[in-house]
Order: structure tokens, then C-alpha cells, then sequence
């Protein structure tokens, strides 16, 4: 029976929304210090076993070897090249690496920590607002969730991505509850320097958070609280860029994704607008772009990472706000434009569907990416959950609301029981989010090291991928020819560090390139001036022949042209 307008307008406008349970709740600490010790566990449970990401841990073992490396995010150990993004995660992994030294178990700790200290966030978050029993289910969502457990055990940074936002929203919450633009700016700050660890993918939170700062503004201050928040945001999140940029190229590493050396293009375009594309790095996810992509339940396994907890949560979602409506319209939409409690809903649920949009109509996506939403998921979750059972409990004499509790706690189970599958098999197999693949390999580093004869470069190679893997296990530097759109070193330049002694050998690696017009010209110097090293598969020596003067000067006369500088789409990185 539907609540009269009168009871109605005795009770508090946030128990219309997300009912709570007024009494205190003694064990709550607890339940999350529980729940928190399983989020540990699943995260931290034979993390050594999990393969690294090659591409991040060159750049962490590089940049522990000088403070000019650090700051620069450099990926090769001289300095040359750098990763294509703020290397704020990175510092984390650093400082790790250094105290335990450089190993899986100290890479993948900042991540694993990071993903528990986000349900903790969560908890915080949602419990003033919400109460404990929608806290406590939205940390457990989180704590279990198996793109989240396998995000944290990977060396990837998205996990600390989803930290800084829940971080974020906790901030927002205070600014909602208090008025107080201070609130506001923290969170601004906070979000800024989650820009920072991962970019773009900061942006499916940010317009539900700023859209909350607006509301948390007393009316005619609202445009000095865009302004202040908008100027805090802004300035820590291009902060690094900033600084980095005016630094003179020549002082600096080429970072890796830029065309021009830029670390506004690789920045802005190469990680922003064409990853938004699909076209910033290679490969799509099965199927492509589509409205049912995340229930799919192919290679990338969506069905099993999330979509379980995504259908689970619409269903619940859909049901809570039909029971919402039904009780009194006027009043629900009094409450969530009015009440902070409401706000902080609407907001949560403009981002867990901006998220949703966004990864359905992406044509690249990676599973960890969808870490930027999975915090707003699993709140949506908890607050599902704890509206409908808090429905149920104040009809206890009604057998359909007893049934509907029966089905909350089989569906909970149900839930939790498929999660927590998902996440041993994610354990035992020693699953990573990394497609990256290393082409380099262990014999080739033993010879290497046993055949450079004190030469400054260990290999040259056209794709800084397909030596990755030497930079993480040897840490020695090496000689990178070609960025994504052009040439990093010149074939003058490179003739002369072969000259000097300073490289001996040339790795081919996955994308062998010795002629036609599309061929950059370094690289067919440096095929046409090595040979084969037996037993050594893609190794190349270089020599002191001069045939392939000779082969420059043919293709030269065939194609009337300068072999071209760019068109090196195998070189864009996966990450």
C-alpha cells in the first residue's frame, strides 16, 4: 500500500530516496575490516606469479636509475625515450622497487593496495549518506568484483585511477553535507591528479563530480565555485604536462606516441582524442562497439569481469526506482534535486551511465579501462540493495515482500558465489589485464650481454616494443629509431653510432621492414648494413659492408623518392 502524503511529509526527504537504519550499528567496523581483508587477499594471494606489463616495468626500472629519468618518465635507461603518459603511477612502483627491490611482488603492490584502499573509500563515501548496509554492500561489490581483482593484481595504473576517484567522491560528499567550496576544490585537486595517473579515462567520472560541485555551491556563488574548482582542476592536472614541456627538447626524452616530440600531442591527441577514436593504438575488443558489448562473453571475457554484476545491478536498479516512484513521485524528485543524500545519488548514477556509454561505444577497449566505473557500479549496487531490503523489512507481514527479501539474499549469494569463482580462477591461473606481447626473450639477453663487448647500446631496434622486454631484465641502454610517426634517429646518426662502436647488433623484432616506399630510410640502412646472428631469431649484426649503399641507391632510382619517415602504425603502443 502506498504511503499517504501526510506520514510522508513527517519523515526526513533522504528516507524517501535511500532509506537508512537509524540504530547504530556496532559491528559495522568490523564487517568492513573484513571485507577489506578479503579485498587484500584477492589482490595480494601469489601476486608474484602474475606476469608484468613489459612496457610499464621498462619504465620503472629505467626511471629508478637517475632523477632526471624519474621525473621524465623515461622508458630506456639513457634517457632517449619516455612513456606516452604522466609518470605520477610510476613514481609509486619506483619508490616500491626500490625498497624491495625490482621483482613482480614490488611492481604489482602499489596496484593491489590501491584497489583495497578503494572499497575502504567506498565504504567512507557511501555510509553518512546512505547508511552502513548500502557502505558495506557497495565495498563488498568492489572488494569481489573480478575486473577490479584482476586491474589490481596487474601493474597497470587504473587501479589507483579508481582510488583517486572514490577519493574524489568522498570529498564531493563532504562539500554536498557542508556548503563549503574548500570541499569542493580538494575534490578538483584530487580528480586533477587522477588525471595525471591515467589521462583521459578520468573523464567518465568527471561530469558527474562536477556537476555535484555545482550543486554543492549556495546559490550566487555558483559561478565563482565553477571558476575556483574548474582553475584547481586544471592547474594539478596539467601541472606535470607544464612543467615537463618547458623543459628545451633537447633535455628531455622523446616521449613515445608523439610525432613532433610534443607532450601536449601525445597528451592531448595520442592518449585523448584518438584513443577516444580508436584509432591511438591498436587492436579493438570482439565484436566492436556495441550496446551489449560488456555481456558479451568472448576472448575478453566482459561477461564474467562485469557483466554478471551490470545486469545484476540494472535489474536491482530498475526495480529500487519503481518502488521509489510508487511510494510518492513528488516527493523522490523533491529529494534528489534538493537533499545532498539525493544529489550524491543522481550523481553515482550519472556516472556509472556515462561509464556505460562510453565503454560500449569505444572501439578499443581493454578490461582494466573499465575500472574508471566500476566504483559507480558497485555503489549502484549497494544502493539497490539496500533500499529494496530496507522495503521489505517495513512490511514484514506481506508474504510477496518476503519473497522479495528471499530473492535479494539468493541473488546476493548467487552474485557473490559467481565473483569470488571468477576471481580464484583469475588467481590460479596467474591472469594480468597485459596484451602487450614481449618478442624479446631470456636467451637473447644472455647473449647479448655476453656479446656487446662494452658497447653503450645494448641493440637498436625500430619498435621500442619489441626490445621491451630487454630494457626490464637487462636495465642497459638501448637504441630506438623510430617514434609512431617519424624518425628518432637518423640514419646519419645511426650510421655513426655503428661506426663508432657504439651499437653492435640490430633486433627486427615482429615488423621486419628492409625496402619498398613506405619503409623508413633508418631502417633499411640498418637491414642493409647487418647479417643474421645464428640461433638468434630477428638478431641482426651490424657490419662494415657497403652493399647497402648500393641498395639505398637502387630503390632510390626505382621510386623516384626518399623512403619515407613515418606511416610506422606498428610501433603505437598497447597501453
Amino acid at each position: 500500500m502506498i504511503d499517504s502524503d501526510a506520514p510522508a511529509a513527517a519523515k526526513p526527504l533522504s528516507t524517501l530516496t535511500l532509506p537508512r537504519y537509524r540504530r547504530p550499528w556496532r559491528w559495522r567496523w568490523l564487517a568492513i575490516g573484513l571485507i577489506l581483508a578479503l579485498a587484500c587477499a584477492l589482490r595480494l594471494w601469489k601476486i608474484h606469479d602474475v606476469p608484468g606489463n613489459a612496457f610499464y616495468d621498462a619504465a620503472v626500472r629505467s626511471m629508478g636509475g637517475s632523477w632526471h629519468n624519474f621525473f621524465f618518465g623515461a622508458l630506456e635507461p639513457s634517457g632517449t625515450v619516455s612513456i606516452d603518459k604522466p609518470p605520477v603511477d610510476l613514481w609509486l612502483q619506483v619508490a616500491a622497487t626500490r625498497v624491495l627491490g625490482f621483482g613482480l611482488f614490488g611492481l604489482h603492490l602499489p596496484e593491489a593496495l590501491a584497489g583495497a584502499a578503494a572499497c575502504g573509500l567506498l565504504f567512507g563515501a557511501l555510509r553518512k549518506p546512505f547508511g552502513s548496509a548500502a557502505a558495506l554492500s557497495a565495498a563488498l561489490a568492489l572488494a569481489v568484483l573480478p575486473v577490479s581483482v584482476l586491474t589490481a593484481r596487474s601493474d597497470t595504473m587504473d587501479s589507483v585511477l579508481a582510488a583517486l576517484e572514490v577519493a574524489a567522491l568522498w570529498l564531493t560528499w563532504r562539500a554536498l553535507e557542508s556548503g563549503r567550496l574548500r570541499w569542493s576544490l580538494a575534490a578538483a585537486a584530487v580528480l586533477g591528479l587522477a588525471f595525471n595517473v591515467k589521462l583521459t579515462e578520468m573523464l567518465i567520472a568527471l561530469p558527474a563530480l562536477a556537476l555535484m560541485w555545482l550543486w554543492a555551491a549556495a546559490p550566487g556563488t555558483r559561478v565563482r565555485a565553477v571558476l575556483a574548482t574548474a582553475a584547481t582542476f586544471l592547474a594539478v592536472a596539467l601541472s606535470w604536462t607544464a612543467i615537463a614541456s618547458l623543459t628545451p627538447a633537447g633535455q628531455r626524452p622523446f616521449p613515445i606516441g608523439s610525432s613532433n616530440g610534443s607532450i601536449w600531442h601525445v597528451t592531448l591527441i595520442y592518449d585523448g582524442l584518438a584513443r577516444l577514436s580508436g584509432q591511438g593504438a591498436t587492436g579493438r575488443a570482439e565484436g566492436g562497439a556495441g550496446p551489449l558489448r560488456l555481456l558479451s562473453a568472448g576472448p575478453m571475457q566482459y561477461w564474467s569481469l562485469i557483466g554478471v554484476c551490470l545486469l545484476v545491478l540494472s535489474l536491482l536498479g530498475l526495480l529500487a526506482l519503481a518502488v521509489l516512484l510508487a511510494r510518492n513521485p513528488r516527493r523522490l524528485r523533491r529529494s534528489a534535486l534538493e537533499e545532498p543524500s539525493g544529489r550524491l545519488a543522481l550523481g553515482i548514477v550519472l556516472w556509472f551511465l556515462t561509464g556505460l556509454v562510453a565503454f560500449s561505444a569505444m572501439e578499443r577497449l581493454q578490461p582494466r579501462y573499465l575500472e574508471a566505473f566500476a566504483p559507480a557500479a558497485c555503489a549502484v549496487l549497494g544502493m539497490s540493495l539496500s533500499m529494496l531490503w530496507r522495503y521489505g523489512t517495513s512490511r514484514r507481514s506481506r508474504p510477496a515482500v518476503s519473497m522479495i527479501q528471499l530473492g535479494l539474499a539468493c541473488t546476493v549469494v548467487g552474485l557473490l558465489t559467481a565473483s569470488l569463482s571468477k576471481d580464484a580462477y583469475l588467481i590460479r591461473r596467474a591472469r594480468t589485464d597485459s596484451l602487450l606481447s614481449d618478442f624479446s626473450t631470456p636467451a637473447l639477453s644472455r647473449y647479448l650481454r655476453a656479446h656487446r663487448n662494452g658497447t653503450h647500446y645494448e641493440v637498436a631496434s625500430a619498435n621500442i616494443n619489441d626490445i621491451i622486454g630487454l630494457i626490464a631484465r637487462d636495465n642497459l641502454p638501448v637504441l630506438v629509431l623510430n617514434s609512431v610517426d617519424g624518425s628518432l634517429t637518423r640514419t646519419k646518426k645511426l650510421e655513426a653510432q655503428v661506426a663508432e662502436g657504439h651499437v653492435r647488433f640490430y633486433f627486427v623484432g615482429s615488423h621486419p621492414c628492409h625496402g619498398g616506399r613506405y619503409c623508413p630510410h633508418n631502417q633499411i640502412w640498418a637491414y642493409a648494413h647487418s647479417t643474421p646472428v645464428p640461433g638468434q631469431p630477428g638478431l641482426r649484426r651490424f657490419t662494415s659492408d657497403q652493399s647497402g649503399i648500393r641498395v639505398l641507391g637502387s630503390l632510390k632510382r626505382r621510386t623516384g623518392l626518399e623512403p619515407a619517415t613515418s606511416s610506422l602504425g606498428s610501433l603505437r603502443s598497447t597501453n
